[in-house]
């Protein structure tokens, strides 16, 4: 294990989830719409750290969520709870394709003033380039 000193990674801090689900056809969009209005009210009331939470309706009769929580446990707390348990199996059972990440934000621009969580400022990694930056 590599001491990465001030860079190294918090279960403290905020992660963003980004779910995609690809439904063989149009009629179970409806629902996983209506499942999604439900499980965001529910997270808003029982799970402290639920930020914010957005959905987006594309062609092909896919739906894509997005996520922003103040750590890790919070998200963790969501994907327990006995609703979004339920709506995982509908999902399944209406034959949807899920594609999910899980991303950690690993800092913020020199610009950002706070906002969720205290996260240090973004640096490039080490190593890049920087003629091919600016191409």
């Amino acid at each position: 294990m590599s001491d990465l000193g001030s860079n190294a990674l918090s279960p403290e801090e905020p992660v963003c989830v980004i779910t995609r689900i690809e439904f063989p056809s149009w009629l179970p969009v409806l629902g996983a719409l209506l499942r999604f209005r439900r499980l965001r009210r529910l997270g808003l009331r029982t799970v402290p750290g639920l930020v914010e939470t957005h959905v987006r309706v594309r062609r092909g009769a896919t739906v894509l969520f997005f996520s922003l929580w103040e750590n890790e446990l919070a998200l963790i707390q969501f994907t327990t709870l006995t609703a979004h348990v339920k709506a995982v199996r509908w999902m399944i059972d209406k034959r949807g394709r899920v594609w999910s990440g899980v991303f950690r934000l690993t800092g913020t621009s020199s610009m950002s003033k706070p906002w969720v969580g205290t996260i240090r400022h973004w640096e490039p990694l080490a190593g890049i380039d920087e003629r091919a930056v600016r191409r």
